[in-house]
């Protein structure tokens, strides 16, 4: 950072105090620097030692935005009406704050990242302890990759008693430690883990039990996910892992958010929501089959799911319900009457794109609330879904399928459903898979389909193929 910069910081600080006097309160002082290019992977390790268990990862499948956050200057959480308070804590956090340097652009500036459990009511196993029901963090220093620029916003909350002069050399001096850090040389694969199958038969056995509750009416689909355990014989990585996902899963968001020792990462090709100024985006992905080992078998197997009975039925319950959902907060709603195929790496899915432009009302938080979960992840109706995946389920999904993303002082931001995703414990992780149970399902093919949505992360962690 140069002397100027340098200046800048001191005299934004020297505002921040002032203010703060003046206000009896704390105040964000946010300053916005335009940086050379910095790998973001490279910039997320580099933050290992000095802000362990206090790193975060986000990225789209455009590579439009990728945010790196380090440290927690502050931080929002809430177990009961998550949406809502994290949003007006925001909100009031954000007022009489001091933002130098910030372009229009979203993503840059005072941004929080973070994420919510999939069903705050659900029983909880102890193994999510370190993750609140509803989290998000304003980092102490933040990257922000847009094709090739870059930008870094440096945080702080000032109040009357602090030293400007103190605090920014604290600040330069932080920043100038994490940039000698910087490498592009990561940690290798772990060279072997075991997997543990929890409870296979069992779990075969509750999805015959959901179908047949749904033959005779109770409800017209439910989500259930299993999870499998992986024991390594060294630490699992995130930095290796979403290097890996990265590129493995290049058309996917990848996400990692550390809590308390444990990271939860993953790669999900499936947006719940995306605010970027008028324009709201949302996303039907429900229905999904494996992809082909040649081309023809893959554009057969395409047309198969395409017209498959019981798959368009699952997607056409997730459009009917984002659908419905954009229409009562947002203006000018568009869908297409047909689904297209979208394909990943290991999967084919059915796809549609949902636009729509915000109206006075539109927040994302809001938006984030009205559509979680979706049909996708929960099953439909809604809450009877929910209340019969926590009624057989007996899984503590804790973020896994919940909404995980980003919101920017300005309102603009974007949320995944954090699906193909685990939780990593030192030489301990969990995975997570899940698929859609409608009348006609069969428990047999509904466990093949869970194996081959496991596949993602087994790869990424270094694992072989998982048969």
């Amino acid at each position: 950072m140069s002397t100027l910069q340098h200046q800048e910081l001191f005299s934004l600080l020297h505002q921040g105090v002032s203010k703060a006097e003046k206000r009896g309160t704390s105040v964000l002082v946010s300053q916005v620097l335009s940086v050379a290019a910095v790998d973001p992977l490279s910039f997320y390790a580099a933050g290992s030692s000095t802000y362990k268990n206090d790193r975060t990862f986000w990225s789209d499948p455009e590579n439009d935005t990728t945010i790196v956050g380090l440290g927690r200057m502050n931080q929002f959480q809430a177990n009961s009406d998550r949406f809502r308070t994290i949003e007006e804590e925001w909100q009031r956090f954000l007022e009489g704050a001091i933002i130098e340097g910030a372009p229009s652009r979203p993503g840059v500036g005072p941004v929080l990242l973070g994420g919510f459990s999939f069903d705050p009511s659900a029983p909880e196993s102890g193994e999510w302890g370190s993750f609140p029901e509803g989290g998000m963090v304003l980092p102490e220093i933040m990257l922000t990759s847009a094709l090739d620029q870059a930008w870094l916003t440096i945080n702080a909350v000032v109040s009357v008693e602090d030293d400007p002069e103190k605090l920014s050399e604290a600040l330069l001096k932080q920043h100038a430690n994490l940039l000698n850090k910087i490498t592009t040389v990561y940690s290798s694969d772990v060279e072997a883990f075991s997997i543990e199958e929890i409870n296979p038969d069992q779990w075969k056995e509750t999805v015959r039990s959901a179908a047949e509750n749904i033959r005779e009416g109770q409800l017209d689909k439910v989500v259930l996910a299993r999870e499998i355990k992986l024991k390594s014989t060294q630490s699992f990585s995130s930095t290796r892992t979403l290097s890996n996902l990265k590129e493995q899963q290049s058309d996917s968001y990848v996400f990692a958010f550390e809590y308390g020792g444990e990271c939860f990462l993953g790669a999900s090709p499936e947006r719940l929501v995306k605010r970027e100024g008028q324009q709201v985006y949302s996303t039907c992905l429900a229905g999904s089959i494996q992809r082909g080992i040649s081309e023809e078998q893959d554009e057969a197997l395409g047309q198969e799911l395409l017209y498959d009975q019981k798959n368009r039925i699952e997607h056409d319950l997730v459009v009917q319900m984002i659908r419905t959902a954009m229409e009562e907060e947002c203006e000018f709603v568009q869908v297409p009457s047909t689904p297209e195929i979208l394909k990943t790496p290991h999967i084919q899915h059915l796809f549609t794109p949902v636009v729509a432009r915000a109206s006075k009302r539109t927040s994302l938080l809001r938006m984030v609330e009205r559509l979680h979960p979706t049909p996708a992840l929960g099953g439909y109706p809604q809450v009877e879904a929910v209340n019969e995946i926590k009624r057989i389920e007996n899984l503590d999904r804790g973020w896994y399928a919940g909404p995980v993303g980003w919101v920017d002082y300005q309102g603009n931001g974007e949320f995944a459903v954090a699906i193909r995703s685990g939780l990593l414990n030192g030489d301990q992780a969990t995975l997570y898979a899940g698929c859609g149970i409608v009348g006609d399902s069969d428990p047999d093919s509904e466990y093949e389909e869970t194996k081959m949505k496991f596949k993602p992360m087994l790869t990424a962690l270094g694992g072989k193929k998982y048969d």
